[in-house]
C-alpha cells in the first residue's frame, strides 16, 4: 500500500509540475520561436500517461479506461518532438511536410491496439500491469521506444554535429554559444533514456516512477536555460543544413575539394587578416563567411579551407579573436571614458550582452570584469 502512494504522489505531483513549468515558459517567452515546441515537449507526451498512472492507483476504473489508449500511445511523440526541437532552434526555415506525417505512425499503432480492445480487456490489461508484469501492448510501445531512441538520437546528434560545424565555418556571430545548452539537453535526454529502458527491462514497474522523477529534472533543465538564455534566430542557414532529415535522403552533387598548399594558405590567411583589420569588418555583427569571402575576392571554399588549414580555427574564432582584442583595448580605457562593460559590446560587433559575455569567456577563460580586475 506504501508503495501505491508513492507512485501516487510522484504521478500526480509530476503533472502538477510539469504543467506549471509549461505554463511559466509560456508566460516569459510570450510563445516565441521554438518555445512552443518546449512546452509541447514537457505536456503532450507526459502529461496523459502520469494522469494515467494516478487513476489508476485512485481506482478511478472511468479514467482509466479513457487514457488506457492515449497513456499507451502517446509517450512515442517524444522523440519526434525531441527531433522538431532541435531542427526549429537552428534551422528557421524548416517547415512541416506531409511525409512527416510518418512520424507518428508508431503512436497511431499502439493507439489502434489499444482501441481494438474491449473496455473488459483493457481492465484485464490495466489490473494486470498493476503486478508489475507488462501486456503485449507495453512490449510493441517498448519496442517502439528503443527504436525510436536508436534512430531519433543519431538523427539529432548528427544534426547538431554538421550544425555546429557549419556555423563556426561559415558565421561570425554566437548563435551557437548562446544555444549550446541545446545539444547538452538532448544529451541528457539520451542519457535519462537509457537509465529508464535498462530499469524498466529489469523491473517494468519503473516505468510508473522513475521516468517521472528524471523527467521533471530533465524539464526544469529545459525551462530555465530557454528563459535564462534568449536566443535571436539563425538567419543565413548554413548549406546543407536544412536537408538533414530524417525521413527523407537528399542526393546532393558534390564538387571535388580543391586542395591548397601551406604557401597557398598562408597568403591567403595573411590577406584576410590584414583586410579584416584594415576595414575592421569584424565590427559588423553580420559578417560571414559569403559576405567576407566576396569581398576579398575570394572562393568560400577557399577562404574556409585556408583558416582552417594554416590558422587552425574556423571563421566563427577569426572573427571573434579580433572581437576580443577590441573589446580588451576599450576596457582598457574604462577609467579615462565614458564606456561601461555593458555598453562595450555593441562596439566590438557583438548582437547582444549575453553572446558577448559568452565569447569573451571561451576565447579569455575569464569573465569581462574579472579579466579587467586582473590585467
Amino acid at each position: 500500500m506504501e508503495f501505491n502512494n508513492f507512485i501516487l504522489t510522484v504521478n500526480s505531483s509530476s503533472v502538477i509540475i510539469l504543467m506549471v513549468l509549461a505554463l511559466i515558459l509560456l508566460t516569459a517567452t510570450r510563445f516565441r520561436g521554438e518555445n512552443a515546441y518546449a512546452a509541447a515537449i514537457i505536456v503532450f507526451p507526459n502529461v496523459p500517461v502520469y494522469l494515467y498512472n494516478t487513476s489508476v492507483m485512485l481506482a478511478w476504473h472511468k479514467l482509466s479506461l479513457f487514457l488506457f489508449p492515449i497513456s499507451s500511445s502517446i509517450n512515442l511523440l517524444l522523440m519526434p518532438l525531441l527531433w522538431l526541437f532541435a531542427k526549429k532552434s537552428f534551422d528557421n526555415s524548416f517547415k512541416l511536410k506531409p511525409i512527416h506525417l510518418l512520424h507518428l505512425l508508431p503512436s497511431l499503432i499502439c493507439l489502434g491496439l489499444c482501441l481494438s480492445m474491449t473496455p473488459e480487456e483493457r481492465l484485464a490489461s490495466i489490473e494486470y500491469e498493476m503486478t508489475g508484469d507488462t501486456t503485449f501492448v507495453n512490449d510493441v510501445n517498448a519496442a517502439f521506444v528503443a527504436i525510436q531512441m536508436i534512430a531519433y538520437f543519431a538523427a539529432i546528434f548528427r544534426f547538431l554535429h554538421r550544425t555546429k560545424k557549419a556555423i563556426g565555418d561559415t558565421l561570425s556571430d554566437a548563435e551557437w554559444i548562446q544555444k549550446s545548452w541545446i545539444p547538452t539537453f538532448e544529451y541528457l535526454f539520451a542519457a535519462l533514456f537509457v537509465i529508464v529502458m535498462v530499469c524498466f527491462f529489469i523491473w517494468p514497474i519503473t516505468g510508473t516512477w522513475l521516468i517521472q522523477i528524471l523527467n521533471v529534472v530533465a524539464m526544469f533543465y529545459l525551462v530555465y536555460n530557454t528563459i535564462a538564455h534568449p536566443v535571436m534566430p539563425i538567419k543565413e542557414i548554413p548549406v546543407n543544413i536544412a536537408d538533414d532529415d530524417i525521413l527523407e535522403t537528399v542526393n546532393t552533387e558534390t564538387t571535388p575539394t580543391q586542395i591548397i598548399d601551406e604557401q597557398q594558405m598562408k597568403e591567403i590567411c595573411e590577406n584576410a587578416s590584414h583586410y579584416m583589420e584594415e576595414s575592421k569588418a569584424y565590427l559588423r555583427p553580420d559578417i560571414s563567411l559569403a559576405i567576407f569571402a566576396k569581398e576579398i575576392n575570394i572562393s568560400q571554399r577557399k577562404l574556409s579551407q585556408a583558416i582552417n588549414g594554416y590558422l587552425k580555427c574556423n571563421f566563427f574564432e577569426f572573427v571573434n579573436r579580433m572581437r576580443i582584442e577590441e573589446a580588451k583595448h576599450l576596457m582598457q580605457k574604462l577609467d579615462t571614458s565614458d564606456y561601461n562593460i555593458d555598453s562595450i559590446y555593441a562596439d566590438c560587433g557583438f548582437r547582444s550582452r549575453s553572446s558577448f559575455y559568452m565569447v569573451f569567456k571561451k576565447m579569455t577563460g575569464k569573465t569581462p570584469l574579472s579579466w579587467l580586475e586582473n590585467r
